[in-house]
């Protein structure tokens, strides 16, 4: 079962009253520095993914919106192009008609339906171009929530390599936790400093999963 670093700290301050030995006494304050760090490496990670999780939620949330304004721009451009086809059939018939020899007592008949169709037409004249701006408008939201939503999918990568980085970081200082544990036992000064260039290198790679270095926004390395 594995402890988290206050448990470490702890540790080392029991052993440090027992301990006699200066080296021992050195590698204890050493191991209680050391989970300090971890516990500070810890944090920064659990932040790191949280930041992951909190922005992939706010990427599919604002595909989902841009979906939906998607899918009522594609029914207001069907609506147009029904609208805009009723117009061209109307306006045919109208010309159409008007072409064609007509008996004296079907002439008010005919003129009748010539009006409505071009009454029509002039209806669809009207009526199209609120319906075009209204589907472009659609699909203005749709391209904005979409590239809002690739935005946060890049910083969503970027914070999880931030969170790798960290991960690495908090690896390596863990593995030095269990290396001076091991020069008290066997009371070797090897397993000591290994243990702190461990914890060194587990600092800088944390640091630079921090400070963003060899990490671009998009998630990939340099």
């Amino acid at each position: 079962m594995s402890h988290g670093p206050e448990h470490h700290i702890e540790e080392a301050e029991h052993a440090a009253h027992a301990a006699r030995d200066p080296f021992d006494r050195q590698v204890i304050m050493t191991v209680a520095i050391v989970a300090a760090v971890l516990a500070c490496v810890t944090l920064f990670a659990h932040r790191a993914h949280n930041d992951t999780l909190r922005l992939q939620g706010d990427a599919i949330r604002l595909q989902s919106e841009a979906g939906g304004f998607h899918t009522q721009a594609s029914n207001m451009w069907a609506f147009y192009q029904a609208q805009n086809i009723r117009e061209h059939q109307y306006k045919a018939l109208a010309d159409l008609v008007e072409f064609l020899p007509t008996r004296d007592d079907a002439k008010a008949k005919q003129d009748k339906t010539v009006g409505y169709w071009k009454g029509q037409v002039k209806k669809y004249e009207k009526n199209l171009p609120g319906i075009k701006a209204k589907a472009e408008s659609l699909d203005a939201k749709s391209d904005k929530y979409h590239h809002k939503a690739e935005e946060k999918l890049a910083e969503s990568h970027h914070a999880h390599e931030i969170a790798n980085c960290l991960d690495f970081g908090e690896l390596g200082v863990e593995i030095s936790l269990v290396l001076c544990s091991i020069a008290v036992l066997t009371k070797r000064r090897g397993f000591w400093y290994v243990g702190m260039a461990c914890c060194l290198v587990g600092v800088l790679v944390a640091l630079s999963g921090l400070l963003g270095l060899g990490i671009d926004p998009g998630g990939g390395h340099h």
